[in-house]
């Protein structure tokens, strides 16, 4: 066997090995990918004093979680929590329904004991307050619950889902839907 066709097989079966590793740890992958994109967002936008983009980012939590947007003197510290969060979030080591419990316990604590929103608390101590919340409700990852993967955020998470007339539509026919 030549040497050119060596190299080329174990290319081939590095690329499929690399492939194979990163499609296991996608959650990972995508948390840590999260996590860069928000560090970069945040550090843009610190050093220009604009608050667009983690505006945006907070309003999108609040409104999924059903609240009016916070006010601006919030915003940055809120925008740093989700960046402490979105790699523990995106493994699943915090699952959404207690993302939404510390992001929204933090929120009020944060406005009840600093109304005007300084001093704003630094990312490490941000990001132990997370720790904190982890230690003390005991948060793991579920072991039957996937972490976010590439089809979930590419909107196919392989679940069926039916409008209101749909849903009407066959419980007036007496249908059960898949």
């Amino acid at each position: 066997m030549s040497r050119r066709r060596r190299i080329i097989i174990g290319s081939a079966v590095g690329l499929v090995l690399g492939g194979a590793a990163a499609w296991h740890w996608q959650s990972e992958l995508i948390g840590y990918g999260a996590r860069w994109y928000l560090s970069r967002i945040a550090a843009k936008e610190e050093s220009s004093g604009d608050l667009a983009k983690r505006r945006a980012a907070v309003a999108k939590v609040h409104r999924l979680l059903l609240l009016a947007p916070p006010d601006d003197r919030y915003v940055p510290e809120l925008f740093d929590l989700l960046r402490a969060m979105s790699a523990r979030v995106a493994s699943g080591e915090i699952d959404y329904a207690w993302a939404a419990y510390v992001f929204t316990s933090y929120e009020r604590d944060l406005v009840a004991e600093r109304p005007s929103g300084a001093p704003r608390r630094p990312m490490p101590e941000v990001e132990r307050a997370v720790e904190q919340y982890v230690e003390f409700y005991r948060l793991q990852k579920r072991p039957d619950v996937d972490g976010a993967t590439l089809r979930a955020l590419a909107g196919d998470d392989g679940g069926t889902s039916y409008t209101v007339d749909e849903t009407d539509k066959a419980a007036r026919e007496g249908r059960k839907l898949p």
